[in-house]
């Protein structure tokens, strides 16, 4: 008799804002093998003994009064968690909790605040590391931050800047990212809007700042969504993630081709296909019923996007896709 498939293991997100959302993380999380149990500044004790935890936002510093006092308890649970061996992940704010959470001193960064696309540079341990395996030396990112950080004790450098060290690193089962893989074209707009004091700091509007670093977002999505998926299948190996139905995408738009054949997008990320030719797949549909098919292959028709539709034969001619369904397999995905 087979065993039954593992049950989901659960990830839990503290956001800054909640209009920000997990951005392109959730999606990772979940084709990783990961329920979300996603919060707006609001850790719980319980978090401590979580599978685990993301702790994410924005974050140019505090130049005027203290720090919100969630911050320290997002910094004493992330140390908790350390303490314990048990995975974190920090990203923007995040990162600056988790490398005082190692014991690390952080602070408003003297050189001033960082926005939009810049370069970073791997250092020698982060051309080592699997999670950038394959990227070049210098890559450009999404900026968003304004904090200094001290050599955070016991920690592995990966990414770095001359301006601001410490960009992305490992301590322990945890990593720590100060930029944001997570943010698309329609995130970072949202951001821009509602930031206009952050935007102002480094002299511009907020339409100014679109104009500028909008397109430039788009040009890095392939890279970020790549290191999303290796930080998601890393964490899901530490905690035993996966198996059973996994998570692939939800379907925004739709084209009927000839016959049974179907083309969805986005698809899937174009860096880790993740899927190939032959995989089965079940499409949820938004009210719960259920559609079947075959991937028949990968329509990127010289697209450079950040993600490649599927081409799929449904099992039935007769059979409607809507938008909001979503993709789903059984079968390993080849991350």
């Amino acid at each position: 008799m087979n065993a039954p498939p593992p049950s989901p293991r659960t990830a839990v997100i503290l956001l800054h804002d909640e209009e920000d959302g997990p951005g392109q993380l959730g999606p990772a999380l979940r084709r990783s093998g990961f329920s979300l149990d996603v919060r707006t500044r609001e850790p719980h004790p319980e978090d401590t003994e979580a599978d685990l935890v993301v702790v994410m936002g924005k974050s140019l510093g505090h130049p005027e009064g203290e720090p919100p006092a969630v911050w320290e308890e997002e910094r004493r649970l992330l140390a908790r968690r350390l303490e314990a061996g048990r995975p974190s992940l920090g990203i923007g704010l995040g990162a600056r909790l988790l490398a005082a959470a190692a014991g690390a001193r952080v602070g408003p960064g003297e050189k001033g605040p960082v926005l939009g696309v810049h370069p970073v540079s791997l250092t020698m341990e982060g051309q080592a590391d699997p999670l950038f395996a394959g990227f070049e030396e210098f890559f450009d990112v999404l900026h968003w931050q304004g904090d200094a950080i001290e050599p955070i004790p016991g920690a592995q450098e990966l990414v770095s800047t001359a301006r601001y060290p410490h960009q992305a690193f490992r301590v322990g089962k945890s990593y720590g990212v100060r930029f944001h893989p997570e943010v698309d074209g329609a995130l970072f707009e949202r951001w821009a809007g509602r930031s206009q004091e952050d935007v102002g700091r480094v002299g511009l509007t907020a339409e100014e700042l679109l104009k500028r670093e909008g397109p430039r977002v788009v040009r890095v999505q392939q890279h970020a969504m790549l290191l999303l998926e290796r930080l998601a299948a890393f964490f899901a190996r530490q905690v035993g993630a996966g198996g059973g139905e996994r998570y692939l995408f939800t379907v925004d738009a739709i084209q009927r081709l000839a016959g049974r054949g179907v083309l969805l997008s986005p698809g899937i990320p174009r860096r880790a296909p993740i899927v190939r030719v032959g995989q089965t797949l079940s499409l949820k549909r938004p009210d719960g019923s259920r559609v079947e098919g075959t991937v028949r292959g990968m329509a990127s028709f010289g697209d450079t996007g950040s993600a490649i539709p599927l081409l799929v034969l449904l099992d039935s001619p007769d059979d409607e896709v809507p938008p909001g369904s979503e993709a789903l397999t059984s079968e390993p995905l080849t991350v």
